[in-house]
């Protein structure tokens, strides 16, 4: 049970997972700084990830909370290996896929929907409103216990909303695309922010910046090719 909060916890905040073959991007490494806001408390994760895109394979350094290394890939084999007792846990689920999360849309070019037509959401209506191009999305039937629908907003062709409504309409959570840059390669928002709106009507705030973005020839470093020890002792 510890093993299974501790792997919540860092895919939770190990949001850039990606897939380049689309957009001539064959490597990139970058930190990742993370805050969340709980009840007065505030939990941070630091790391540095390291993806290529030739084997989808991402190597997820994190430094806080925990000192550990993740590895995962488009396959969603999934490895979270501590150095300081030389352990490591291993798991297998498409959910950990490296190609299965919000960044790998924006990395992949499908900005319009954010991958909701690939999760088997209907565009239901789109509207224009003082420059923006808002978008309702219905739910497969998979989900139709959890959302009634999904908004997505669009300012200059870049999704800067998404909100998420429950099965009585009501918003359950919004996340905002903050700060775009613009790399020869592609445009990535270096700030998401997320509100999730609890039932007993409190909420839980994360904020994702990332920094130091570096691609293709500019990304070098040993930790791409990172290998778990073969003597590294296997944990349930």
């Amino acid at each position: 049970m510890k093993h299974k909060v501790i792997l919540l916890l860092l895919l939770g905040f190990s949001l850039f997972a990606v897939g380049f073959r689309y957009l001539s991007v064959d490597r990139i490494m970058l930190q990742m700084h993370s805050q969340s806001l709980h009840k007065g408390k505030r939990a941070d994760v630091n790391a540095n990830l390291f993806y290529q895109s030739l084997d989808g394979r991402l190597v997820t350094r994190y430094t806080e909370p925990v000192d550990q290394v993740m590895i995962t890939n488009n396959k969603g084999e999934m490895a979270i290996y501590n150095e300081k007792d030389n352990t490591v846990y291993r798991t297998q689920s498409l959910e950990y896929s490296s190609e299965n999360n919000l960044i790998y849309f924006f990395l992949q070019g499908q900005t319009s929907d954010l991958g909701l037509g690939q999760l088997g959401f209907q565009l239901m209506e789109t509207l224009f409103e003082d420059g923006l191009v808002i978008t309702r999305w219905f739910p497969p039937s998979g989900m139709y216990h959890l959302f009634s629908h999904v908004e997505l907003v669009h300012e200059n062709y870049l999704p800067i909303y998404t909100g998420y409504y429950d099965v009585n309409k009501k918003l359950v959570k919004k996340v905002f695309y903050t700060d775009y840059r613009d790399f020869p390669e592609i445009s990535l928002p270096l700030t998401i922010t997320e509100f999730n709106y609890l039932p007993e009507g409190d909420s839980i705030v994360n904020r994702v910046k990332f920094s130091n973005v570096q691609i293709n020839h500019r990304a070098v470093s040993s930790w791409f090719n990172f290998k778990i020890p073969n003597d590294a002792k296997i944990i349930e």
